[in-house]
C-alpha cells in the first residue's frame, strides 16, 4: 500500500482523527485523510502501532502523529482528542475504526467476553463521537464509524456480541446525527464485507480470499483501502448532505447474503 503523492484532492480539512488507526482499516484511513492533505492524529491502544503507523506515513512527507489511548477509557479518550483539537484549533473529521472481535457461540460466551466486545465496538464509538462533537470545528465535523456487513446480517468468525455491537452502531448514527446536525457535524457508519485481511493485522489467506470471492458478486474482496476510499467520500464535500446513514462497502455480499453465486447462473442455464 503506497503512500502516493503528498497532497492529493485536498479537502477543507486541516485536522482528522482516526481510532484503530495502527493497523487494517484504521490504518488505511488515516493514510488516505493524509493523503488528501489532513493532520492525522493516529490514534491505537498499543503505543508500537500508533508510532508506527505514524512514522510511515511521516516517511512518506504526511503529516501525522500518534495518540495512544484505550478507547473503552473516557477520561483518555478526552484527552488525547481535546488534546490534538487544542494543538490543531478543532478537529475536522474523523474516523472510528477501533474494534475487537472474538469466537464464541451463546453458550461459550461469558459476561466477560460479551463486554469486551460491546465496550470497545460500541462504547469505544460513543467516546470518540463524543469527545470529537464536543471539539468540532467551528465549522462543523464528519464522523464516520467502521461498522460491519454484521450490522444486518449474522456474525460467522464471531458471535452475537460482535453482530450486536455493530447493529448498535446504527442506531448511533441515526441518532448522534439527528442531534448533532444543527451544528453541521455529520454522522456516518460504513459496513465493509469480507475482507482481505485480519483484524488486528495481517492479511486473509489467498485461498480463503479466493473462496470468499467467489460468492460475491464483484467475484473479489474488499481491500482496506476500498474502505479508506468511501470514509473519504463522506467527510469530502461531496457529501455535505449525507448524514446517518448506513453504507455497505461488501462487494455485494448483502445482496447475495453469502449463496453460491455460481450456482445461480448454472441453475439458470448460463456457463459462469
Amino acid at each position: 500500500m503506497g503512500l502516493g503523492p503528498a497532497r492529493q484532492e485536498a479537502l477543507e480539512m486541516e485536522t482528522a482523527v482516526v481510532t484503530g488507526a495502527g493497523s487494517g482499516i484504521g490504518a488505511a484511513v488515516a493514510e488516505r485523510f493524509a493523503r488528501g492533505g489532513a493532520h492525522v492524529g493516529v490514534l491505537d491502544a498499543s503505543e508500537a502501532g500508533a508510532q508506527a503507523s505514524a512514522e510511515r506515513l511521516r516517511a512518506g512527507g504526511l503529516s501525522a502523529e500518534p495518540l495512544v489511548c484505550d478507547v473503552t477509557d473516557a477520561s483518555a479518550v478526552e484527552a488525547a482528542i481535546g488534546g490534538l483539537a487544542e494543538r490543531r484549533g478543532g478537529v475536522d473529521a474523523a474516523v472510528c475504526a477501533a474494534g475487537v472481535a472474538s469466537r464464541h457461540t451463546i453458550p461459550q460466551m461469558d459476561a466477560a467476553a460479551w463486554r469486551r466486545v460491546i465496550d470497545v465496538n460500541l462504547t469505544g464509538a460513543f467516546l470518540s463521537l463524543k469527545s470529537v462533537a464536543a471539539h468540532a470545528s467551528p465549522a462543523g465535523a464528519s464522523i464516520t464509524i467502521v461498522s460491519s456487513v454484521a450490522a444486518e446480517h449474522v456474525a460467522y468468525l464471531s458471535g452475537v456480541h460482535y453482530a450486536s455491537s455493530k447493529a448498535g452502531i446504527t442506531g448511533l448514527v441515526r441518532h448522534a446525527a439527528f442531534e448533532l446536525g444543527r451544528r453541521n457535524i455529520r454522522v456516518n457508519a460504513v459496513g465493509p464485507g469480507p475482507m482481505s485481511n485480519r483484524m488486528g493485522g495481517g492479511s486473509v489467506d489467498a485461498a480463503q480470499q479466493q473462496a470468499a470471492a467467489r460468492n460475491l458478486p464483484l467475484q473479489r474482496v474488499v481491500e482496506p483501502a476500498d474502505v479508506a476510499e468511501v470514509c473519504w467520500f463522506l467527510a469530502s464535500p461531496a457529501a455535505r448532505a449525507v448524514t446517518g446513514v448506513y453504507l455497505p462497502v461488501d462487494c455485494g455480499f448483502l445482496t447475495s447474503r453469502g449463496a453460491a453465486y455460481q450456482r445461480y447462473f448454472e441453475a439458470h442455464g448460463e456457463a459462469f
